[in-house]
């Protein structure tokens, strides 16, 4: 695994875990403003990052310039490469540390896609920008890695790649109403 690939549309950067994408967003959604631009900016953040100080940073300037096309998706698993976030480094209450930060918060199931849309696509209230606090498992779906910190990093076997793909189209089957063969 490691860094996001900017092979994918839409993606202009990856920086992993290093608190960077917040204020880099930041920085995008001035020059969308400047330029009279009307984008919207996402940045996909995980829980851990936040020990990342450079993103409290990122924060408060959004909040202070009014950026309400600005929008962070905060995936909130509770977990990161070295353990559970509340042992490496405690950021709750999350919700309430936005809020402070002057930012729209919405706390939504992560792995509810009708929840995700709607909290993504109606727009926070004027000047704020917004937070959507994505509650997750980690690895869901994926027997060896549910929950497990330590699958934040590393390439899984053949054999545990051979694995995850078949829970996953088992999930799919059973989110299609179809049976699922043995």
């Amino acid at each position: 695994m490691g860094h996001p690939t900017r092979k994918v549309k839409g993606v202009e950067v990856n920086t992993g875990a290093l608190g960077h994408g917040l204020p880099i967003a930041v920085g995008m959604a001035l020059a969308a403003r400047m330029d009279k631009f009307p984008a919207r900016v996402f940045t996909l953040m995980g829980d851990g990052e936040l020990a990342e100080g450079s993103n409290w940073e990122g924060a408060q300037a959004a909040a202070h310039y009014g950026l309400d096309r600005l929008t962070v998706i905060l995936d909130h698993n509770n977990l990161q490469i070295t353990g559970a976030t509340r042992d490496v480094m405690s950021n709750e209450p999350l919700a309430d540390k936005w809020q402070a930060f002057g930012w729209h918060v919405r706390t939504v199931a992560g792995h509810d896609y009708a929840a995700l849309t709607e909290a993504l696509t109606t727009p926070p209230p004027a000047e704020m920008p917004l937070c959507v606090l994505a509650e997750t498992v980690k690895g869901k779906g994926i027997s060896f890695m549910e929950n497990v910190g330590k699958r934040h990093h590393g390439v899984p076997s053949p054999e545990q790649l051979a694995t995850a793909l078949a829970e996953l189209d088992a999930a799919e089957t059973r989110l299609r109403g179809e049976e699922v063969s043995a």
